[in-house]
């Protein structure tokens, strides 16, 4: 089901009972799940709409505690209405965890001589029986990022439940008319060749677009016109090599040396700064462990502002930012010195 037939469904009042929203772009999954707690009549929301963020269970046992909470909802009768609507955020959380230590199926419980001892669903059983039988009054929404479609849980998810695709636009004729809705925000508009070059660079996912026409809102600030040329000096094509840039590969591996040299060939083959920074931006997003992360793309940020504000040479930034990156890396180099700092 596309996102435009999922909210027909939602204004004619005629939901099933099981949903699945994936797809890459976070906005727009929580937008379309909001607007199925309008199936509830006003003033009766707190009594019939419940929300869970699966986030907020950090091990096995909060998720099963929360699976267990999220199935006593859903089979609880509406009160005064005719449907009860229940959504779960982040439900890759709960549908395909990381692998752990706490991960592990529970121990067969010792059987009684000739005969199996019964034992107790798990949560995980419980949520799988569900998917088999929903309660008909009750809309339960999982709204979800990346799966792992080799889990259980998910196979099963996406085989019972209605699938919507709410990170992919259809057409590219909806994807201009998102794009010049956004930028009508910012009293900008933008070269029909120019949303050529970018959707030939993003395809029609949504989240890669949004992230674009962010940057390029802010590239070109102070102008009316998002040009072709913006286009090409900050935005990366789509198919990007599977290993990642050099430059970033040397990041994420820590060697600072190997990342300078790879820093100045870009600039010696013409590219520009602000795209190098792309580059540098995906090797913060794979460091290790989450807190470098974190850090990472704060020094991205912070050099991105002082390049658009002209407190240094970009080059100079960039060479910064690559050092203090590798930092705390594990392979040679890291230590390494940048150009601008040998004496």
């Amino acid at each position: 089901m596309t996102p435009a037939e999922a909210r027909k469904a939602i204004a004619s009042g005629e939901t099933g009972p099981l949903y699945l929203l994936e797809g890459d772009d976070l906005q727009s999954r929580h937008d379309l799940a909001l607007e199925f707690t309008t199936i509830v009549e006003a003033g009766l929301e707190a009594f019939n709409v419940e929300a869970f963020h699966a986030n907020e269970a950090t091990s096995a046992s909060q998720r099963d505690q929360m699976i267990s909470d999220i199935l006593g909802t859903a089979r609880t009768l509406p009160m005064m209405g005719p449907r009860r609507v229940v959504l779960v955020h982040d439900a890759e959380r709960l549908l395909s965890p990381k692998k752990g230590r706490d991960e592990e199926a529970p121990p067969a419980l010792p059987g009684v001589k000739g005969r199996a001892k019964a034992r107790a669903l798990t949560p995980a059983e419980a949520l799988e029986q569900y998917f088999e039988a929903p309660e008909p009054m009750t809309t339960l929404v999982f709204v979800a990022g990346p799966l792992d479609s080799n889990r259980r849980l998910v196979k099963l998810l996406r085989k019972r439940a209605v699938t919507v695709d709410s990170g992919t636009l259809e057409t590219a004729a909806d994807a201009a008319k998102w794009i010049r809705a956004r930028l009508d925000r910012d009293e900008m508009e933008m070269e029909p060749a120019a949303m050529s070059l970018l959707l030939e660079a993003t395809g029609l996912r949504l989240g890669r677009i949004r992230a674009e026409i962010e940057k390029l809102v802010l590239y070109a600030a102070g102008e009316r016109r998002v040009t072709t040329a913006h286009v090409k000096d900050l935005v990366m094509p789509q198919e990007e090599p599977s290993e990642g840039p050099a430059v970033g590969m040397a990041i994420k591996d820590g060697d600072a040396k190997r990342a300078l040299t790879e820093l100045g060939a870009l600039f010696e083959a013409g590219v520009v700064a602000p795209l190098i920074l792309g580059q540098i931006r995906w090797a913060a997003t794979q460091l290790r462990p989450p807190a470098r992360v974190k850090r990472g793309l704060g020094l991205v940020l912070d050099t991105d502002l002082n390049m658009k504000s002209s407190r240094g040479e970009p080059r100079f930034l960039l060479e910064r930012l690559v050092v203090e990156l590798c930092a705390g890396g594990a392979t040679p180099g890291a230590g390494t010195r940048a150009p601008w700092s040998r004496r």
